[in-house]
């Protein structure tokens, strides 16, 4: 009698609990236009950044030593040593690195002050900028400017994947979080990809067009300049650090 009760009520608990699953089941917030232009444009102008500075460099190496041996020569009126052909090129290169790595360490600061969305946006700047400094560098006849702005590129980087995942993660609700977040590696691919085919000689990887490789950086920064700024904040940031109850739900919302 009793194992006979027992049974009935474990079955009883078993469908109320399958119950309660499908429910939940139905109540999973849908993929929206909103988060998947979230993903899409915040990983854009960061991650695809990112991973077509890794490569965009590589092409043009034989271009770019020309233009500092050439630039060494107009300014002291001789050739420059080879040794210090392979330091300069060896600084720009390693340089985006360091930059990355300031760009990081700022991170905890920034976003208490800008939020997720709004580091994100301040951020493009950073690229901005330093697309000017590296593809005018040539004009300009200084090869310092294509080293800060190999810095700077760093900084925008260093920011741009740390704040990023954290966006997308606090945006996308919990059943698909797993999938929004694949495309900060997707974008990442996509971005080396991209610097190795325009830095073919066919396209621009060539002595006259070498320098338009770094100004196409300025071109997803724009687009996400555009984007960001129609799309939610994050949710959490609005909630405990703004204490802006209402702008969660209606950022939880819209997401």
């Amino acid at each position: 009698m009793i194992l006979g009760r027992w049974i009935c009520d474990m079955e009883q608990k078993g469908l109320e609990e399958n119950k309660m699953s499908k429910t939940q089941q139905k109540q999973k917030q849908p993929i929206t236009a909103c988060l998947l232009s979230a993903a899409f444009f915040g990983a854009l102008g960061s991650s695809f950044i990112y991973g077509y500075n890794l490569s965009v460099v590589n092409a043009p190496a034989t271009y770019i030593k020309a233009f500092y041996n050439q630039t060494w020569i107009d300014r002291y009126n001789e050739p420059v040593a080879a040794e210090t052909v392979t330091l300069l090129w060896s600084i720009t290169v390693s340089i985006f690195a360091i930059g990355g790595l300031c760009g990081a360490l700022s991170v905890s600061y920034i976003i208490r002050v800008l939020g997720r969305r709004g580091t994100l946006l301040v951020n493009n700047s950073f690229a901005v900028i330093a697309a000017l400094l590296m593809s005018l560098g040539e004009t300009a006849k200084s090869f310092e400017m294509l080293i800060i702005g190999r810095f700077i590129i760093g900084v925008d980087s260093g920011i741009a994947l740390s704040v990023l995942p954290m966006y997308l993660g606090e945006i996308t609700p919990r059943h698909i979080r797993g999938s929004i977040g694949q495309f900060n590696s997707i974008l990442i691919c996509l971005g080396v990809f991209t610097g190795q085919v325009l830095g073919l000689p066919e396209l621009l990887g060539q002595e006259s067009g070498w320098n338009y490789l770094f100004a196409f950086l300025a071109f997803p920064a724009v687009l996400q300049l555009c984007v960001l700024p129609f799309l939610p904040e994050s949710p959490r940031y609005l909630l405990m650090e703004r204490r802006d109850e209402e702008g969660a739900r209606r950022a939880n919302i819209k997401g």
